[in-house]
């Protein structure tokens, strides 16, 4: 005979420390081991890639419109390059102040894979540079950071999509569809 309550305790269980591990695990950075650069005050490349003068950083699980990418909004005539409002938000949330990011593992075009932070403090979502680019609707969440990154960013995801926000607010297709259209642009 099936004890359901025990069984509906240990589920409830499980899930809650599943969900710890979704908002504990990708904020360990710091006692990760992996590489640190920074703090630099970074040149922001487009809405998911930063520069530090010598290296590229790539923003793991986070996938932005490109330059030239086109958008359209019923409120505009015409349309607008995607990638420009992907760069110019995540500029404006950075505000010249130094970033710090940790290294992923992975290689991506030359670029580091990275998660990166605002700020001297310790990594948190506030200061998530790639949760900024999902929340603020210019960016999805990516399978290039595997499974747990894709879970921890979904927050963002389906928050700004409820909101409208960035791309949610207009006429566009995903980035990774848009470069698989465009390859002869790259």
């Amino acid at each position: 005979m099936i004890k359901w309550g025990l069984t509906i305790r240990a589920s409830g269980m499980c899930l809650a420390v599943l969900g710890g591990l979704l908002f504990i695990a990708p904020n360990v950075e710091r006692i990760a081991g992996g590489k640190i650069y920074g703090p630099f005050v970074p040149n922001i490349i487009d809405g998911d890639t930063l520069g530090n003068g010598t290296e590229r950083f790539r923003l793991v699980g986070v996938d932005s419109c490109e330059m030239g990418q086109p958008i359209r909004f019923s409120d505009q005539e015409g349309q607008l390059n995607c990638g420009y409002f992907a760069r110019a938000f995540v500029e404006a949330f950075i505000g010249g102040q130094e970033v710090t990011c940790y290294d992923q593992g992975a290689g991506s075009y030359e670029r580091i894979v990275a998660r990166c932070f605002v700020g001297d403090g310790w990594p948190s979502m506030e200061t998530d540079i790639g949760a900024f680019a999902i929340y603020s609707g210019w960016a999805v969440p990516t399978e290039h950071a595997g499974v747990l990154f894709q879970a921890r960013y979904l927050m963002e995801y389906m928050m700004a999509k409820a909101a409208r926000r960035g791309t949610w607010n207009g006429s566009s297709v995903l980035p990774s569809i848009w470069r698989a259209a465009n390859k002869n642009l790259e």
